[in-house]
């Protein structure tokens, strides 16, 4: 998959935080603080997603699915999470 650049809008306080990390020398561009920050949101929804399912699990409430069905319904899940 080529890797297209998109053009983002950062409200004026998150510019200045992501610019403050750069010159603190945590990241070495505010692109990398964003991704940074989309990857640790992506992995907050997949740990939720975790959580849920073994709360399912321990209620009783398990089925039995393979594992690729399971992928295929977090991923349906997390991309309506993205356009609601």
């Amino acid at each position: 998959m080529p890797n297209a650049a998109t053009i983002i809008e950062l409200p004026d306080d998150l510019q200045a935080f992501a610019e403050e990390r750069v010159r603190a020398g945590q990241y070495a561009s505010v692109a990398d603080v964003v991704r940074a920050a989309l990857t640790e949101k992506k992995l907050a929804a997949l740990r939720e997603a975790l959580d849920v399912g073994i709360a399912e699990l321990d209620s009783g409430q398990g089925v039995v699915t393979s594992p690729k069905e399971l992928l295929n319904e977090i991923h349906a899940e997390l991309a309506m999470s993205r356009k609601g």
